[in-house]
């Protein structure tokens, strides 16, 4: 469409294309439609990002339950800073590590005492990881899957968007996530 056409035999005829006022009025509305989409599109890869870590978070947990029924011994799982012993802290932003004893009579366990079977450090940019209940302690799973004295919630946060993820660990070491409004309000 933007060309500029002769038909007529002594070379004067009808131009064709756009003019400047139709032109500028497209890029107005382009550039509103873009002014639009740029933070919608930030808060979805904001929400995306968040939920791709809880991700990381639940698959972990569900292969510690794994491993310790296959196993047939407790395996843990806990907060980690550095990726090599775990923190008493309720900030599980940084990752995990999941390991269970060499020895499963040892009580005691930590990652350097026993065996480190995965080890979890995230890009902490952009969201916070927390655990609501039982702060600083490592989560359980024993040899039936159970997580005896282990039952929590965590609550994932997006920096500056809404839509929180809620992750809740049952007493029967069932993990369940849904997007909250307010972690701390349920």
């Amino acid at each position: 469409m933007g060309y500029t056409s002769f038909s007529s035999a002594n070379g004067l005829g009808r131009q064709t294309g756009f003019s400047l006022l139709e032109l500028i009025v497209t890029m107005a509305v382009a550039a509103i439609l873009i002014g639009i989409a740029i933070p919608s599109y930030r808060s979805v890869v904001e929400r995306n990002s968040v939920t791709a870590r809880v991700n990381d978070l639940v698959g972990d947990l569900h292969y510690a339950r794994s491993e310790a029924a296959t196993r047939g011994q407790d395996v843990y799982i806990c907060a980690s800073s550095d990726g090599t012993r775990c923190t008493q802290s309720g900030d599980w932003t940084q990752g995990w590590i999941v390991y269970t004893p060499n020895d499963p009579t040892q009580s005691n366990v930590t990652p350097n005492s026993g065996q480190r079977l995965r080890t979890q450090q995230l890009d902490t940019e952009g969201f916070t990881l927390t655990s609501l209940s039982r702060i600083g302690e490592s989560i359980v799973f024993d040899a039936n899957g159970f997580a005896h004295n282990s039952a929590r919630t965590f609550c994932a946060r997006p920096d500056s968007t809404n839509g929180q993820i809620k992750i809740t660990i049952a007493v029967t070491g069932r993990v369940k996530t849904a997007r909250e409004n307010d972690c701390d309000a349920t």
